[in-house]
């Protein structure tokens, strides 16, 4: 791995940390509001699946191994926050975006969208259900009440998919300017042998 991508990664697991400390509650609900979930696309769509998805797989196990990096602090005893899903769902839908946005020949402001789109589907899935779970098998409150913040993380998810449109509208200038996009095309490229070269497969 080379330097170059070692500090691309760093950027961004540090941008999913400050994401996380700046959040503003929602009254009456166990959500917050977060700039996350763009961070965690953006990661995705300016590094590719795997090198966005390491980045915030590394901030998940910093928050886990017990470093303040989460919204509420960090440590272990956080995989019982009815949040914690949506930190599995970070990686996840990390790559799913990165993937999406790597195979595409050609990407546009509006494809970047999609695939930003496709990836905060895992992510929500993913959040939304363990956040029911832990309400209602952990805190002991009635379903009714667990599914009942559901409704607060469609609002979140109308925010964060707005928040991901000017994130991909940045996608063309970003990979201009950086060279993020050509980097990642030449890693995909397989060596080719002399043989090929010249005309012949063996």
């Amino acid at each position: 791995m080379s330097t170059k991508r070692l500090v691309y990664i760093a950027i961004f697991t540090a941008l999913t940390v400050v994401g996380g400390l700046i959040s503003v509650p929602i009254p009456f609900t166990q959500v917050e509001i977060s700039l996350q979930t763009p961070i965690v696309i953006a990661a995705g769509l300016f590094l590719g699946g795997i090198d966005g998805a390491l980045a915030v797989l590394i901030y998940v196990v910093m928050g886990l191994l017990g470093l303040p990096v989460f919204t509420k602090g960090g440590g272990i005893g956080y995989v019982l926050m009815p949040s914690f899903g949506y930190l599995i769902g970070f990686p996840i839908g990390a790559f799913v975006a990165g993937a999406l946005c790597t195979r595409m020949k050609r990407v546009t402001r509006g494809r970047a969208f999609v695939a930003g789109l496709c990836g905060m589907i895992p992510i929500y899935v993913i959040g939304a259900t363990y956040q029911v779970l832990i309400l209602y098998y952990y805190t002991g409150s009635t379903l009714a009440a667990a599914v009942g913040g559901l409704p607060a993380i469609a609002v979140l998810a109308v925010k964060d998919a707005v928040l991901c449109g000017f994130a991909a509208a940045l996608y063309p200038s970003v990979c201009r300017a950086t060279g993020l996009r050509r980097s990642r095309n030449v890693r995909k490229e397989k060596p080719r042998t002399s043989s090929q070269e010249n005309g012949f497969t063996i």
